[in-house]
């Protein structure tokens, strides 16, 4: 909750973030400019903290597959991916400074934790489009540690599974005598 921030002023936008395989040219950066051009009118200064919510890191939206197909039916064949984010700019009262409490509780008010991730700055979006390899495959071990070990598989996979869906998890394998895995 952002009830015991004073918060002066908070703004929002769409931002796009394109992979290519080769740079576009001037007509092609034309369309695609066209193509990522809806919703209301950007505002021309943007104040306050930026928080940026992308898509969770490692995924591609259902978003991105459908603007990518629209991309390619557009005749921009070099595009491999394009992905939305939503900025936030959040303008603290008075003061102007935000603790890491603050940041924390903004955080957590504007993004899913289980599709989604906050950035601290543009910059760090180049990771939307990073490959990387895939982990083994790794086991809860809810037989050996029991219910407390997938309480702590919630928080570090960042599952967001209800007290209520941990209990379900928790009988379920045990009574089926395994371990859940982390796919």
């Amino acid at each position: 909750s952002l009830g015991a921030l004073s918060l002066s002023r908070v703004t929002t936008e769409y931002w796009h973030f394109v992979a290519t395989e080769t740079p576009l040219d001037a007509t092609q950066a034309a369309v695609l400019e066209a193509l990522l051009t809806y919703g209301p009118a950007r505002e021309k200064e943007a104040r306050g903290e930026l928080f940026l919510v992308v898509p969770r890191l490692g995924t591609v939206s259902p978003w991105a597959s459908k603007a990518t197909d629209i991309a390619h039916a557009c005749g921009l064949q070099q595009v491999r991916r394009i992905e939305r984010g939503i900025a936030f700019w959040f303008a603290k009262g008075l003061l102007g400074k935000f603790s890491e409490a603050d940041r924390a509780a903004i955080r957590a008010a504007i993004h899913d934790r289980m599709t989604e991730t906050v950035l601290d700055g543009v910059d760090a979006a180049e990771a939307l489009f990073a490959h990387y390899e895939p982990r083994p495959l790794a086991s809860v071990d809810l037989l050996g540690q029991g219910r407390d070990a997938l309480v702590a598989a919630n928080r570090e996979m960042g599952l967001a599974l209800a007290p209520d869906e941990i209990d379900y998890l928790a009988d379920n394998f045990s009574r089926m005598g395994r371990n859940p895995t982390d796919v």
